[in-house]
């Protein structure tokens, strides 16, 4: 067995150690995925009185080169990654580049360890283990080679002696974030699986739709140009929401806005940019925006998100309002003969079918109880448009510009009176 010394200042170090625990966990998957792995299990081995014991991550990939095992891990950014975009065989994108994530895994515990088989010059597998604690940071002891006749390659991390800050680990949360941080990978290789807690990760199942919209040019406040993708998801469980930056490959970097909020919407938006990677490595994301340049794209996303749920609002109005005149739920049934009546029916319309979201009891409800609300809203509209209106704008708490578009209607047909 030999001892392993890191060449770096240890309070370096000791900052890596302190990332966030799905921060540091997903970098754990990344080193696998970047290893060429087609398959990764996240476990949590519980104690007696249901706490989480051990992690332990394991992968199918080819195992880290025991000679190179000396250099990466005695040389903080001495990756083998940092000079390669992709991976050797299988032509995968890189995530990591700097050989931070074997660090940040002492934030989950204070011992890892670190066992790999990989094959050797001639194809025979050969076993080692590295292991570290937190409490002697920036030491390892990487144990001799053994061969292991038929064992696939591989790693497995197992982390012990963990922290409390571990429970955030697991449950519906959990399962939501690590989904977010590797939807658009296991998008672009399907053939990878990542099964997490004993549940699959499956972004195209959960997916509802699908959209991805190129952001106009933007000036950075050094002048400099910037081009950025916003690719927005929307998931069929209610509970994603958020704007993550992602670099031009789309690898996240940032959750920048994990509770911007559109009613009836489970969405997660991911904005592409070269230039985020490069505010990454001059720190400046978490920022958010107070940071000049993280502004300027966070307001580019804002404004493309108001625009697409606008339309995807009016989309799924349209819908319901067909499937209402089809099944005989719609209280109007002769065709508009004024223009006071077709202003009266786009302000139903528009009431009715934002009742139906944001309200799940009526949404939900029997067809004769929808009948009833429906025919009701109906003469109410048509008694008193303007403060009928003004009452439900209180009540359903519209958005300002659906507001607008009422008042404007409501105008129309005062004037036309």
């Amino acid at each position: 067995m030999k001892t392993i010394t890191v060449e770096v200042r240890e309070d370096h170090l000791e900052t890596l150690a302190r990332t966030k625990p799905m921060t540091a966990l997903a970098e754990l998957v990344w080193n696998a995925l970047d290893a060429e792995a087609t398959g990764v299990r996240v476990d949590f081995e519980q104690n007696d009185i249901g706490g989480v014991s051990r992690i332990r991550i394991t992968d199918n990939g080819h195992g880290l080169d025991y000679d190179e095992a000396f250099l990466v891990f005695r040389n903080l950014g001495g990756s083998w990654k940092r000079d390669n975009r992709r991976s050797a065989e299988r032509r995968r994108m890189l995530h990591g580049k700097y050989g931070k994530g074997r660090f940040r895994a002492f934030s989950l515990g204070n011992h890892v360890s670190w066992s790999t088989v990989q094959a050797d010059a001639g194809g025979a597998p050969l076993a080692y283990a590295i292991e570290g604690r937190a409490d002697r940071l920036g030491e390892f002891s990487i144990h001799d080679r053994r061969p292991v006749p038929g064992a696939p390659t591989g790693m497995v991390v197992e982390i012990s002696d963990v922290y409390d800050s571990v429970s955030l680990l697991r449950g519906v949360k959990a399962q939501e974030e690590i989904t977010n941080i590797f939807a658009l990978y296991l998008r672009q290789y399907p053939d990878t699986r990542i099964v997490y807690d004993g549940a699959p990760i499956d972004p195209a199942n959960a997916e509802s739709r699908y959209s991805t919209y190129p952001l106009e040019e933007m000036v950075m406040e050094n002048g400099e140009r910037v081009n950025a993708e916003l690719t927005v998801v929307e998931w069929s469980k209610p509970g994603k929401r958020g704007v993550i930056l992602c670099d031009e490959d789309g690898f996240m970097r940032f959750n920048a806005l994990p509770r911007l909020h559109f009613r009836g919407f489970s969405y997660t938006a991911y904005l592409k940019s070269a230039h985020v990677a490069t505010l990454d490595r001059e720190g400046l994301l978490e920022a958010g925006d107070l940071c000049p340049d993280v502004r300027q794209l966070l307001d580019a996303a804002r404004g493309q998100l108001r625009e697409h749920f606008a339309l995807r609002e009016a989309e799924e109005a349209q819908d319901l309002l067909a499937f209402w005149k089809q099944s005989g739920l719609y209280p109007y049934e002769k065709t508009p003969r004024s223009d006071g009546e077709m202003n009266e029916r786009r302000i139903f319309d528009i009431y009715a079918t934002h009742l139906h979201r944001i309200f799940s009891d009526f949404a939900n409800a029997r067809p004769r109880h929808k009948r009833l609300t429906l025919k009701l809203m109906q003469e109410l509209v048509h008694l008193d448009p303007i403060r009928i209106a003004r009452v439900l704008d209180e009540l359903l708490q519209f958005p300002e510009e659906s507001e607008e578009e009422i008042m404007g209607i409501v105008g129309a047909t005062g004037e036309q009176g």
